[in-house]
């Protein structure tokens, strides 16, 4: 920084790299040399000081995190997963959201990450680090950090929980348990009865309850029997619950051929149908899952299949196709871009081994051959 007269003012110059990267000078007055110096300094900070779309390593977490769901919402996510996102960062990240970029070592999220985990569960923790890669991520490619301290993140480890599946018999017996609760007499008046029909549907495609509650008549062809999931229900802030016009994944969008029960359901509703939607609420409006879960649940109260959800069509669907063709098969049906997801989360693990006694047999030598 340079004193001199300026207007016969003192002055002070300083040559500075603006943000295009070329050379330029800036000159301040002031009643002093050391007021001119202030007003200079004062001057270069809010020349350089960087605009809130641009990050640097004096960014703060809070900062990151907006910039990060504006590119999100830019990249037309799923709105379930900006939701979910959103959802993540007001609970767990905003509370430190005054931390600065390059105040958040690996030690630092960690323990962020541990205590989600132990207040709000292993599921919040392993959400928060997906979170906490995008973010920094962008960090990275915005030049504020030279690595991303959340790739080193640890989550809380997963237990796989036993897969189980109803059975033949138990998937006819419940048909029959849903059907009877349609036929209950209620006394809440008029009270859409058709569980029985969207069990049917969920057992004949193994869709998700979502996709099936989103299911309209354009995507039904009778003539060629068959049904395509292209969209799925979900709840909207401030709007309820509605048609997403995408399924969960993109591999989840897929024409299913229908068994004969599944067209004979159909066709039955085709004819009744008074508005786009399959299985519409009261007056054409969609039908929030949750509350076909709980009428599942009075439907199999008190019996043996108190434990079966509408999940659990979808893996007897998985665990039936994988015996009678294969993993792909049911992987295909479901809609699962690998069949390990199908594998892993639908199709209970088997046990029995090949039968090898004969061949170790010689292992006992002598004694076991006599």
């Amino acid at each position: 920084m340079q004193r001199l007269l300026r207007n016969g003012k003192p002055a002070a110059l300083v040559y500075f790299r603006d943000g295009d990267g070329k050379r330029r000078k800036m000159i301040r007055t002031g009643r002093t040399y050391a007021e001119a110096e202030r007003n200079l300094t004062k001057a270069l900070k809010e020349r350089l000081t960087p605009t809130f779309e641009i990050l640097t390593r004096e960014s703060t977490l809070g900062a990151l995190a907006a910039h990060w769901m504006d590119d999100i919402k830019r990249e037309e996510k799923a709105i379930a997963t900006v939701v979910r996102y959103a959802s993540t960062i007001r609970s767990h990240v905003e509370p430190s959201a005054e931390l600065r970029l390059h105040e958040c070592s690996v030690p630092r999220l960690q323990r962020l990450v541990n205590g989600v985990a132990d207040k709000s569960g292993p599921g919040a923790a392993r959400m928060l680090i997906v979170v906490l890669n995008g973010m920094f991520s962008l960090a990275v490619r915005h030049g504020a950090l030279d690595t991303s301290p959340a790739t080193m993140l640890k989550g809380p480890p997963r237990r796989r929980k036993e897969v189980v599946a109803p059975t033949l018999d138990e998937i006819h017996l419940l048909r029959e348990l849903l059907s009877a609760h349609d036929r209950r007499e209620s006394s809440r008046g008029l009270v859409i009865r058709d569980l029985g029909d969207i069990g049917d549907i969920l057992i004949a495609t193994g869709a998700r309850i979502g996709e099936v509650l989103a299911l309209r008549w354009r995507d039904v062809d009778l003539g060629n029997r068959t049904v395509t999931i292209r969209a799925t229900i979900i709840r909207s802030p401030g709007q309820g619950a509605i048609i997403q016009e995408r399924p969960k994944t993109d591999s989840s969008t897929r024409r299913l051929k229908l068994p004969t029960f599944a067209l004979e359901v159909l066709t039955r509703r085709r004819l009744d149908a008074y508005c786009d939607l399959v299985f519409p609420a009261s007056g054409g409006a969609v039908r929030w899952p949750e509350n076909i879960r709980t009428q599942w649940a009075l439907a199999v109260r008190g019996t043996e299949l108190e434990w079966m959800t509408p999940t659990s069509c979808r893996k007897a669907v998985a665990t039936y196709l994988e015996a009678a063709e294969d993993i792909e098969a049911a992987s295909e049906q479901l809609g699962h871009s690998s069949s390990r997801i199908t594998s892993r989360f639908y199709v209970p693990q088997k046990i029995d081994r090949s039968d090898f006694s004969m061949r170790l047999d010689a292992l006992g030598g002598s004694a076991s051959a006599s």
